[in-house]
């Protein structure tokens, strides 16, 4: 009986835990929510002859998420349909990236493509260090993005 009682015990502590850290309000984004967007990941070919295959929309230098998880940037570049004409540099936010990491990652919107064009806020492009980052999961997924337009 003492064994049923210490495994339901540990069992509950668990789920307790993994509950808590599911529902962390630091990491939560506020603004207006676009459910079931695409996210989806792109990379820098520095290789290009075509300059927009590293540099943003207006020149600058890419910001990979992995660039920011290291410390070397202050936010991270994603990409979005240019018909909406969100202000370069506007903030999104996405919170399961944020439970991911357990950290927030600031997204700001630099960079769009003919890929996103027509897609509205129903796909976002993040920029990540390499094609093999490209293919981790947590940048390939159904997301919340938070908009503050």
């Amino acid at each position: 009986m003492s064994h049923l009682i210490l495994s339901l015990s540990i069992v509950f502590l668990l789920f307790r835990a993994s509950f808590s850290d599911a529902i962390r309000p630091d990491l939560s984004c506020v603004g207006r929510p676009h459910a079931n967007v695409t996210l989806t990941a792109y990379y820098p070919d520095f290789m290009s002859e075509d300059e927009s295959d590293y540099l943003d929309s207006r020149g600058k230098k890419l910001r990979t998420l992995q660039e920011f998880l290291d410390g070397r940037a202050s936010f991270v570049t994603v990409a979005m349909d240019e018909v909406f004409r969100l202000k370069y540099g506007s903030v999104v936010c996405i919170p399961e990236l944020n439970e991911h990491f357990g950290k927030m990652i600031p997204l700001q919107v630099r960079d769009h493509g003919p890929n996103l064009i027509g897609k509205g806020y129903s796909r976002l492009d993040i920029c990540v260090r390499s094609e093999a980052d490209s293919y981790d999961t947590a940048v390939n997924r159904m997301v919340t993005l938070y908009t503050t337009v």
